[in-house]
């Protein structure tokens, strides 16, 4: 399996079949890859979750959940959205993560954050379907969510 390296160094990851790296030349300062489906339906983000100094013992016990939950509470209030499926452990490429849904009002833009520690910071993965996909689109992209995670290095 040949893996590609991020613009920034910071994961290395398989390219999904059919989606292109969207952020080679407008790669904003949040986010270390912006994958889109060749179609537009979807989009792949990952990017660093910045707080105050996170160390091991911050993250240990529900500490990611935490976060989870902090993350998930801004995301609904920065631009309008529900939970629709509230932070929750999950086993993410051999590591412990934290994951959650929104759908964003008025869009219909579904959204799956996954959160882990990758070497002592906190990664957010996020698969974005938009609201105008095709029929099945939001299963097809939650399964390269669910690949990325599991082929991805940190």
């Amino acid at each position: 399996m040949t893996l590609v390296a991020s613009r920034d160094g910071s994961v290395r990851y398989r390219m999904p079949a059919g989606w292109f790296d969207a952020g080679e030349d407008s790669l904003g300062a949040r986010c270390s890859l912006w994958l889109m489906r060749g179609d537009y339906a979807g989009s792949l983000t990952v990017r660093q979750v910045h707080m105050r100094s996170l160390g091991a013992e911050d993250l240990a016990g529900d500490g990611l959940l935490e976060v989870a939950r902090l993350t998930a509470s801004l995301e609904t209030t920065r631009q309008p959205g529900v939970l629709t499926r509230a932070p929750g452990r999950i086993a993410a490429g051999g590591k412990d993560a934290v994951s959650y849904d929104v759908e964003y009002t008025g869009s219909g833009d579904r959204a799956r954050t996954v959160l882990l520690d990758a070497g002592g910071s906190v990664v957010a993965v996020t698969a974005l379907v938009n609201g105008s996909a095709p029929q099945g689109a939001a299963r097809e992209i939650f399964g390269v969510l669910d690949e990325f995670l599991a082929t991805a290095r940190w």
